[in-house]
């Protein structure tokens, strides 16, 4: 102990370094009580509310993560049955416009085939009156080409 006291007597100090020790300690106390002891309570309550806060945006985060898978798949729905709504409009659209078409085309056909068959009877008609007259041109050829002989 001897050996300590001379080393802080060489270092300059002497019994007042005890008295600010005992300042230094009363202070610490004082300022535990009035400041720090606070400070920790505040330090605390952060601490809680902040973890509390967390897991707050955790669960936030879950909904927010479900009700936009919950959006996706409607939105998916939607779509698919847009898309099948689509395609019967198409096959309805396709079903009667071929519905026209080939009623269109049997009116024709129906037409060309009546034109057919009054230019088909035409032409016998044509043919016979041909006939007619080739028998009675044959009978004067042959009549002028015997008295020219």
């Amino acid at each position: 102990m001897q050996m300590l006291l001379d080393i802080f007597g060489q270092l300059g100090a002497d019994i007042s370094l005890w008295h600010q020790l005992a300042v230094v300690v009363l202070m610490y106390f004082i300022a535990k009580f009035l400041f720090l002891d606070h400070l920790q309570r505040v330090l605390d309550v952060r601490e809680e509310k902040t973890i509390a806060l967390d897991s707050k945006a955790d669960e936030q985060f879950a909904k927010i993560e479900k009700i936009q898978n919950d959006y996706k798949e409607k939105i998916t729905s939607v779509n698919k049955r847009l898309k099948q709504k689509l395609e019967e409009s198409r096959a309805l659209v396709v079903k009667t416009e071929e519905a026209k078409y080939r009623s269109e085309e049997k009116t024709i056909n129906d037409y060309i085939d009546k034109s057919r068959l009054e230019l088909e009877k035409e032409i016998e008609n044509k043919k016979e009156e041909v006939m007619k007259e080739a028998e009675q041109l044959s009978t004067d050829l042959v009549q002028k080409i015997t008295k020219g002989l």
